[in-house]
């Protein structure tokens, strides 16, 4: 009865292992929220102890139902259907992709199988070492035979607890290292990052495979144990199941190193296009100022002008036509001159201002509607900066959607920032090509052939709304893009 108890245990720890390997890893599916973590955790845990210990899976598999097997290679069969099973459960409760959820099972399951061997022959040593001291007490008649048998009972049990323990928490000290290179959910990760990271819990599969084909054969009544038959295998055996654990984790670590290379590369870019945005405002601002300088300089041309004009019809009595005719053009100069100066859109910011207003007269050019509301958010200490970079990013991104829509009709660019409570929206739609901008397993696909310069203006977004503990979401829907921006005010931090 222990013996049952103490095997259900096993599979229960075993089950939390996975379900912590898979913590903020992986996400459920919406309807299976509120009980997706307990149904998966019974699955692994009762499925395991019942493969252990059903008669009737006995008999399929190993012809009897003792659970006695003639050949080590027959627990390969449990060892799969094991594995199937929590890939079938994760694949029905939890989103992405399945050669996502194929991963983290085969590393869960890969470090189980290596903390297993790389404690088994420490532990068959200790047990052998006993049980010989036991029998040669017996030889010498130190202990009685009644004795030996209970004390191999209890050398039995403790030593699976023992043993289940160790491996158990060896298995913890390794996931807890694993899940320290792990960055952001399993989904995020690129298909052929998930086949390089894949690749070392394979090879530890199929040395897991090797070794549970070879540990033992019988023929008749003579047992063929390959430690036995080969000594050295106490010593090889652990080692490579260490090194394999040790590949498993430092591929992790590697790719995360890669990962953080990338970005370090892109916050690069990031920071170039930072630069190069405050050196075009500079620039903006400056023509607007100078033309305001030069407006007033004309300004006192043109009154000075329309006095002697107004003096000249005052002298004669009555305004020639040539002083009409002049008087006129002086108008239209000033109307032009004021109308350069003309902000379309007026957020209460200059920074802002200036974006706008270059990005209408941009979308003017390439016959785009560009109607929007935008307050700009003083209160809650919001750096116009970063609100410049969201703006600037998302019209591009909306302008060069637009672009790709042969009818020149049918394009839009609407634009809405606004407040509320301690949170700021800004929210931009556009129209756009289906058949070149979608968005797949939340990803947005790329269509331009610049590979490096794609996903670079999401991810300058990413970053500023981050910066402000905001979230950034986007959608296609009936030719339209609709990107939403929400940022928590400074106040609120």
């Amino acid at each position: 009865m222990a013996a049952y108890i103490l095997d259900l245990m096993e599979c229960a720890v075993k089950a939390g292992l996975l379900l912590f390997l898979c913590k903020d890893n992986i996400i459920l599916k919406e309807k299976y929220r509120s009980i997706g973590k307990i149904l998966f955790f019974l699955q692994a845990a009762l499925v395991g102890y019942w493969l252990s210990h059903s008669a009737w899976v006995d008999r399929i598999l190993y012809g009897n139902d003792t659970g006695i097997i003639s050949n080590s290679s027959y627990s390969l069969a449990k060892l799969t259907v094991v594995v199937g099973c929590s890939f079938v459960v994760m694949d029905f409760l939890y989103e992405g992709r399945r050669i996502s959820k194929l991963y983290l099972i085969l590393v869960f399951y890969t470090i189980q199988e290596m903390t297993r061997f790389t404690l088994y022959s420490a532990w068959s040593l200790a047990i052998a070492g006993c049980m010989n001291h036991l029998t040669e007490q017996v030889i010498a008649e130190e202990i009685e035979a009644e004795y030996f048998m209970k004390l191999t009972e209890y050398i039995q049990l403790y030593g699976f607890f023992i043993f289940a323990v160790g491996y158990l928490l060896f298995m913890y000290i390794v996931l807890r290292w694993y899940r320290k290179y792990m960055t952001g959910i399993v989904e995020e990760t690129s298909r052929q990052g998930i086949w390089f990271l894949m690749l070392t819990p394979v090879i530890g599969m199929v040395f897991s495979a090797a070794w549970r084909i070879t540990f033992y054969s019988q023929q008749g009544a003579e047992v063929d144990f390959l430690y036995e038959k080969h000594g050295s295998m106490y010593i090889v055996v652990p080692v490579i199941a260490l090194l394999c654990l040790v590949c498993i984790v430092f591929s992790r670590k590697i790719y995360s190193d890669l990962i953080q290379a990338e970005e370090q590369k892109n916050n690069l870019l990031f920071y170039k296009q930072q630069l190069a945005d405050m050196t075009e405002h500079v620039k903006e601002m400056e023509q607007l100022y100078d033309g305001i300088r030069g407006m007033r300089h004309d300004i006192n041309n043109y009154v000075a002008d329309m006095e002697q004009l107004l003096q000249a019809s005052t002298d004669s009595g009555q305004m020639p036509e040539f002083v009409k005719k002049e008087a006129g053009l002086y108008l239209q100069n000033m109307q032009r001159a004021a109308s350069e100066l003309f902000l379309q859109f007026s957020t209460g910011n200059p920074v802002t201002d200036v974006i706008l207003n270059r990005k209408g007269l941009l979308c003017v050019q390439e016959h785009i509607t560009l109607e929007g509301d935008l307050i700009y958010p003083a209160q809650l200490n919001i750096e116009a900066f970063d609100l410049g970079i969201l703006l600037n990013n998302a019209l591009d991104n909306a302008i060069e959607a637009c672009l790709r829509v042969a009818d020149e009709q049918k394009r839009f660019v609407r634009f809405r920032g606004y407040v509320k409570g301690r949170m700021f929206f800004l929210v931009v739609e556009n129209s756009c090509d289906e058949r070149v901008m979608r968005v797949e397993h939340g990803r947005l696909q790329t269509t331009k052939s610049d590979q490096e310069a794609h996903g670079l203006g999401m991810s300058n977004m990413r970053s500023c709304v981050e910066k402000y503990y905001g979230t950034m979401q986007y959608e296609v829907r009936d030719s339209c893009f609709r990107l939403t921006l929400m940022m928590q005010g400074a106040s609120n931090l």
